[in-house]
């Protein structure tokens, strides 16, 4: 069962919200004010996603929500009781989903967490296929310099340097990169 912490900014909503997440088959891990320490408690209870519940927010409220995220990261997802373009083209730039919703239905409640939580996966595994992308690319760079200064210092070809950097890694057991990181580093201590 998805535990879901409900953060209550003013919205005068929470049971209503409360009720419809637990007919939706969701479990209610806490109901949280704007003004306890929404970091501390979310980090102790560890749910699954986190549903704002506001009428209105301030830019720094959102911002707070935001970093709530980059720490704790967790489907956000924000419920309006109002419609704020506004505010949710604020709640869009620091990453929170934002829907204005007027009755709320389990069927509804239990749609809006489900497209949250497979946005915020599809959302994760992108920045991480992002984050070993980069890291690849890092991992080129190295071999490439390495490989051109064994071709510079040593006058091997192209294909020789890669040769020789491919061989020697297969000797010392450690990755291409790795190799290629370690050559770089004594080139740059001479």
């Amino acid at each position: 069962m998805i535990s879901v912490v409900l953060i209550d900014l003013g919205s005068h909503r929470t049971s209503t919200l409360s009720a419809a997440l637990a007919d939706a088959g969701y479990r209610v891990s806490r109901v949280l004010s704007g003004e306890t320490d929404v970091a501390a408690e979310i980090s102790a209870i560890n749910p699954d996603a986190v549903l704002i519940a506001a009428s209105s927010a301030s830019r720094d409220t959102l911002e707070h929500l935001a970093f709530l995220s980059d720490d704790f990261p967790k489907p956000l997802f924000m419920i309006l009781s109002q419609d704020d373009r506004k505010l949710q083209a604020a709640a869009a730039d620091v990453g929170l989903s934002a829907y204005v919703v007027e009755g709320l239905s389990p069927a509804l409640v239990r749609t809006l967490v489900e497209v949250s939580v497979q946005r915020f996966e599809r959302e994760h595994s992108l920045m991480d296929e992002l984050a070993r992308t980069r890291e690849a690319l890092e991992q080129r760079a190295v071999v490439d310099r390495a490989r051109c200064l064994l071709m510079e210092q040593q006058g091997m070809t192209e294909k020789q340097a890669y040769q020789e950097l491919r061989s020697a890694a297969m000797r010392r057991g450690i990755k291409l990169s790795e190799l290629a990181r370690q050559i770089m580093v004594d080139a740059a201590g001479r």
